[in-house]
């Protein structure tokens, strides 16, 4: 049975004042909550907030119902559907971990595919490694190949990026897989490591195993680490964390659910999200990947770690930063942008950042 409209519009009224404070903006009942400014991240904002205020949510709840009135109607149990233009993810695109571990290999197997690539095999000096953004190098190297400063480079992509090959799910077990391959190119220090997001994370744990080796760490350039900041709740799986990534890239690329692989594939291509070193066979892998990614920096806790690092950071991330990394590296040079975006391209490509890092990395 429904509730009666009194307490739908009660409902609605909270969640009016909820996304008002969220989105510090007056909301109507049919206000959309993303053309409103709201993102996928956000989302977990939402949820949480709800919850706190009693009414049971799911983030594919708002991605279906994204009006404080439809919300609301759906929370009260009416069967009346969602609006047309609601954003639904293809279930050809997801993949489980059930299935994922039933059907792919080890990482470590001796045929696994390589995760260390060169991206500039020649210059002079020991090379430049470059740990992934999310999980392809590629991207990050397009935006950053001024670092180098005449060093070769190389970079890591994520276990699983390439070939049916399990994703890792702990900073510290992508650290060890990339370790036994950075020992094949360069079997001695000094060494020059750097990452962004997630990748700067990984460096440093890359870091601390060669530190512990004997091995001399001259650089460990951060750029935009993770604030290690609440993403998604700390109680989902990976199921739950792979589901939420669709519902983002449902909201993203303007999904209905009836495209098909090659379909999504072609969206993403043109946004240069993937390129065609993939298909899109590999996109539901690639997706149980990215929730890997999510689920191994909500498992992790910063160590201290006293080698020379060079950090550039988005204040709008100040607060999490010097709470997660701040009081754990002790010889740390940190660098402050304001950039008003969550896109990487601006801090990746700012010549102030560049120029940084290359006087640091000079041979």
């Amino acid at each position: 049975m429904n509730a009666e409209p009194g307490t739908i519009r009660e409902t609605e009224d909270l969640i009016r004042e909820l996304w008002g404070r969220l989105l510090d903006t007056d909301v109507l009942p049919t206000d959309d909550f993303f053309q409103l400014g709201g993102d996928s991240l956000l989302v977990v904002d939402v949820v949480v907030g709800a919850r706190e205020l009693g009414l049971e949510l799911k983030t594919s709840a708002v991605f279906k119902h994204p009006t404080p009135a439809g919300l609301a109607r759906f929370l009260a149990g009416s069967t009346e559907p969602p609006s047309g233009s609601a954003p639904r993810a293809p279930e050809s695109l997801f993949l489980s971990a059930d299935e994922l571990r039933s059907t792919h290999g080890s990482t470590w197997a001796p045929g696994a595919p390589r995760c260390l690539f060169p991206l500039k095999p020649h210059g002079s000096g020991e090379p430049l490694f470059i740990v992934h953004w999310g999980n392809d190098a590629g991207f990050v190297w397009k935006a950053t190949s001024a670092w180098a400063a005449g060093r070769p480079v190389h970079g890591f992509e994520a276990p699983g990026f390439r070939g049916a090959v399990r994703p890792v799910s702990t900073v510290e077990a992508m650290a060890d897989r990339y370790l036994a391959e950075l020992l094949t190119v360069q079997p001695e220090g000094p060494y020059h490591l750097a990452g962004h997001c997630f990748g700067a994370v990984v460096a440093v744990e890359l870091a601390r195993r060669l530190r512990a080796r004997g091995e001399h760490v001259a650089l460990v350039a951060m750029v935009k680490p993770s604030a290690l900041e609440r993403f998604v709740s700390y109680g989902w799986g990976l199921d739950d964390i792979t589901r939420y990534r669709l519902e983002s890239l449902a909201s993203t690329f303007g999904l209905k659910g009836d495209e098909s692989l090659e379909e999504v594939y072609e969206r993403m291509r043109a946004e240069e999200w993937y390129d065609d070193r993939l298909g899109p066979r590999d996109l539901p892998r690639l997706q149980v990947q990215w929730a890997a990614i999510a689920l191994a920096l909500h498992q992790y806790e910063p160590r201290p770690y006293d080698g020379p690092v060079l950090l550039f950071q988005d204040v709008r991330d100040r607060t999490d930063t010097e709470r997660n990394w701040l009081t754990v590296l002790s010889d740390v040079e940190t660098h402050w942008f304001d950039f008003g975006t969550d896109h990487p391209r601006p801090l990746l490509t700012d010549p102030g950042v560049a120029a940084r890092i290359t006087e640091r990395l000079a041979p």
